[in-house]
């Protein structure tokens, strides 16, 4: 599975496994750019006459999908740091004044472990890590 949009929309609720910068970052890029449309089309629904019932609808929908995004950008970013071969608690780092966001973004940005380790095999390495193995049993 080599697409980077969906990928962790599909992997919304599943916080096991690894995730490449790429995949983290894209998604994150995604994410800015509809919560951007939204809040541009929240804008443009409050500035309509008589809007109340429709405002009331988009808040609902939106918080919906706040919910959901949270939940998906929270599992992103354990399967990040499982790329790491860290824990996903430290998802919490950034709650740490100063210091523990900027070392929570500098995990995001720096490249994984190169090869398993004990999240998974590295995402990097794609489908054919996998056949590869499967061969050498059978070799």
């Amino acid at each position: 599975m080599n697409n980077w949009i969906l990928r962790p929309w599909l992997r919304a609720l599943d916080f096991r496994g690894r995730a490449t910068r790429r995949e983290y970052w894209l998604f994150a890029l995604q994410l800015a750019l509809v919560f951007g449309a939204m809040l541009l089309f929240a804008g443009l629904a409050a500035s309509w006459e008589q809007s109340e019932g429709l405002s009331l609808g988009l808040s609902g929908m939106f918080l919906i999908f706040y919910v959901f995004a949270f939940v998906a950008s929270l599992s992103a970013a354990v399967r990040r740091l499982h790329d790491h071969d860290k824990t996903g608690w430290l998802c919490l780092l950034p709650l740490l004044p100063i210091a523990g966001p900027v070392l929570f973004l500098v995990m995001l940005l720096l490249p994984g472990t190169t090869g398993e380790n004990r999240y998974g095999r590295d995402p990097r390495m794609g489908e054919k890590a996998g056949a590869a193995a499967v061969g050498e049993i059978f070799s």
